[in-house]
Formats: structure tokens, sequence, C-alpha cells
């Protein structure tokens, strides 16, 4: 038995590879002889195995009877629950933990084993958000920020990413910079970009920006609209369409942008934290009606602790790993029968996972703005891993799941998988094994890193 590297090592190599320092378990028949009799004369008088002797390899894996060496039972794939049997039990305390994402300290004795060793504080999943650096070159990222906004409504997605990176690699660096060695010096800025920012450093002004289309301003109105993207604010754009009202009595609209425009202002406007938390206790109700057990959870930049957030999220699962079945139309239908619910954007047809609806609620209450709502239903054994990634943010999301290629595993909104086998291009060939994550401390403890609060997720 070998690790899953090995066949990801065969296949980027095109041949078979020697399995030293692959092997997992060795059977009997396969080792040496003379350290089988070596091992056996070191038994102990008290009957303690003679695997104490025998190579690390065939150690790792306990003693098993002959027949039943390998297992028959099928494996849970990346997307599988586990079974009542096999679930880690949580208890009242650890629910309140997984909501809130506030664990009670745990002593060095009592501390879980880890899958992999502390990791270095490189890595932005490593560190809390609390200690970002101070931006000592807020004159150049501003003025790249606006560039790299244009290339973005222009549907330049390739060379808005270079500027996202390039902005994020000087915000995090530790003095302004001064020369055009330091910034080729800096990761994520290659020669190009650290030509655009030498002209502000000693310009003060950056060409480009005297030469963006006419067309940005338009395209940034356009693409304010919830369900258009950039290639639809080109073609109107194209077709001559410079307003709102050019929109509303001459384009023809999906229902989901008709939506979007009658909202506009609204869905442009940040929502308070209370009324976000009033949003997120109207979703719980609800589903208290319909279900005692269920848990509502609202996510998001609302449990990053943020004083605004742009939408909200809010998850819904059940304890029991069952009765979140079917809830979704249930608990749709009595908010809609509320008047909460004004509006139905997008609703994922069951897949017998996770189920997700996006639309459109309002508050009780004269002049109350309408503001965008996900509901995400999730069956528990995804809870945890739901619940990592809906809280965000993308960028810190972004660095735990490179963190987990890395170590041979992968990270998603369904759970935490192990053993996943790739090509030679890094493409996932084999799902691998499902690692039970009760809690999202479980997630950080099986990746080797130091728990976060959603507070400090903030990046």
């Amino acid at each position: 038995m070998v690790k899953s590297a090995w066949l990801s090592q065969c296949l980027q190599e095109q041949k078979l590879v020697g399995t030293a320092g692959f092997n997992i378990f060795i059977p009997d028949r396969y080792l040496d002889k003379a350290a089988i009799r070596v091992a056996s004369s070191q038994t102990g008088p008290s009957g303690t195995s003679a695997q104490a002797g025998l190579p690390a390899a065939a150690r790792s894996v306990p003693p098993q009877e002959p027949h039943s060496r390998l297992s028959t039972q099928p494996q849970p794939n990346s997307y599988e629950e586990y079974s009542d049997e096999e679930e880690v039990q949580v208890t009242p305390a650890d629910l309140e933990a997984l909501i809130t994402g506030r664990y009670p300290s745990t002593s060095e004795g009592d501390a879980e084993p880890t899958l992999a060793p502390t990791i270095s504080d490189k890595w932005v999943c490593a560190q809390p958000s609390s200690q970002k650096m101070t931006n000592h070159n807020p004159h150049i990222t501003e003025k790249l920020e606006v560039l790299g906004k244009a290339y973005a409504v222009q549907g330049d997605r390739w060379r808005s990413l270079s500027y996202s990176k390039a902005i994020s690699a000087l915000k995090s660096f530790h003095k302004p910079v001064t020369s055009y060695q330091e910034a080729c010096g800096i990761p994520g800025i290659g020669k190009s970009m650290a030509e655009k920012i030498m002209e502000i450093v000693e310009s003060g002004h950056l060409r480009k920006l005297d030469h963006i289309s006419d067309s940005v301003p338009v395209l940034e109105l356009f693409s304010n609209i919830w369900g258009v993207g950039s290639k639809t604010a080109q073609m109107w754009y194209q077709q001559g369409f410079r307003t709102l009202e050019d929109i509303q009595n001459r384009a023809t609209l999906t229902t989901q942008q008709a939506i979007g425009l009658k909202h506009y202002e609204d869905f442009l406007k940040r929502i308070p934290r209370e009324e976000a938390a009033e949003i997120e206790q109207t979703v719980r109700e609800a589903a208290r009606t319909l279900s005692p057990g269920l848990l509502s959870v609202a996510c998001g930049s609302y449990r990053r602790g943020k004083v605004t957030c742009g939408d909200v999220d809010v998850l819904v699962t059940h304890p029991d790993g069952r009765s979140h079945q079917g809830i979704l139309s249930q608990l749709l239908d009595t908010l809609r029968q509320q008047g909460f619910l004004t509006d139905d954007l997008v609703s994922q047809d069951d897949n017998g996972q996770q189920q997700k609806y996006l639309g459109v609620c309002q508050l009780p209450g004269t002049g109350q703005p309408h503001r965008r709502l996900d509901i995400i239903v999730v069956p528990y054994s995804e809870f945890a891993c739901a619940l990592l990634y809906f809280t965000g943010s993308a960028h810190f999301n972004r660095s735990m799941r490179a963190l987990a290629k890395t170590k041979g595993m992968s990270l998603s909104e369904h759970a935490l998988s192990t053993a996943i086998v790739r090509n030679s291009r890094g493409i996932k060939v084999g799902l691998g094994r499902t690692l039970p994550t009760p809690t999202e401390k479980d997630v950080f403890r099986l990746l080797g890193l130091p728990y976060r609060e959603p507070c400090e997720r903030d990046w």
C-alpha cells in the first residue's frame, strides 16, 4: 500500500517510479525475513507487539486479519456524508462555538492531533487579519485600483487579476517603494507593473489613466445591475445605450436583470449590521416554526464583524443530519407568506446536497429598502466547511484552498478531503477520502493552522 502521491509522480513522469518513500503498509511476505525474526525476538514478556521492531512503513497500519486486510466497505468520497456511526458527536457547547466561531482555549494536554506541522506565516490563512500591515504606498495603489477596475468592467479578467495581485503585494510591503529594482523584488509584481509603479513614484501620475475609454463609466453603471456581466454591459454599450433609462426602455432584459434594475439603488446601499441581524433573525424564526432544531447562521462580512455588508447569506442545517432535507421550499413559502421575500432571483434544485436560493427581501415598515438575501441549506456533515467558505473572506479562502492543495488535500464548501490524486497539470483525477470536520476548528487543525475566529479572517 502506497501514498496517492506515488500515483501522481507516476503520472507526472509518465512511467512507474520506485515506491521508496511512498510506502504506507508492507505485507509480511514482502518484508525482509531477517527483520521479521529480529522483531519477533524483541517481543517482551508482557506480549508487546513485534511490530515495534519493524520498519516504520510496516508499523503505520495496525495488524489485521489476513482475510480482511483490504476493506470491502465503500469509502466516502469528497461529497458523501458520513453515517451516524462515523460522525463525531457535537455537544451544545460545540454548536454554540460552531455558530459564533469562538472556542474555549484548549490546554496543551488536551490538544488534538493534526495531519500537518504548523504552517509558515507567509500564508494569509496563518495570520490574523488584525495584523494587516499599514499601506505605505497608497499614492500608488489608489491609481492602480482605478486602472484595475477599468479592465474588470471591460471584461479583461486576467489583466484585472494581475492588478489585483500587485495592489495586494504593495499594500503588504513594509515601506514606500522608491526604486525600480525594489518594485521588481516584490513577489507578484513583474517588470511591466514595476515600470508603472515607478512612473507614479517619479511623476505622481500614470499616463494610462488619461486614456481610459469613455465607455468605462457607462460599463460600470451597467455592470452594477444585478445579473449583468461585462459581456452584456459591452453589448448594450455597442447597441448605443448610455443610461439606465436606455436599458429600461430599449434593452431586452432577463427576469433577474429586470429585478436588478428595479432595485438598482437599494442593492448599491450597504446594509447596516443591525439590519442584517434582523434579517438573520427573521429567517431563523421562520425556520424554527418548521423544525425547532434547525440552525440558521448569517455568514459573510456580517459574521466577520463588519459594520456593514453588501448582502446577507444565511446558512441553514439540522444537527440530526436529516431534517434539513426538503426544508428549503417550505421555508421560502413561509417567508413569502409573511411578505418578507419580494422577488426570486435563483433557486437551485435539490441535488441531494447543498441547496441555494438567491432572492430579495424587505423588512416590515415604511420605506424599508430591498436587500439581497441568499439562503443555503446544507447537510450537517458539510456545515463546518460551508460555514468556513461562506464566512470568507475570499482572499482568506483562496489561501486555505491553496495550502490544502500543497498537502495533497482539497478544501471546498462541501468537505476537506485527503489523498487527492492530481495529474501532471494539477487537475484532480481522484476525489480522495473525506475527513470528518464537525467544526471549523477541525479544518484548521487538520491543515496545521492556528484557529482564527471569524473577525480574524477579514483579508
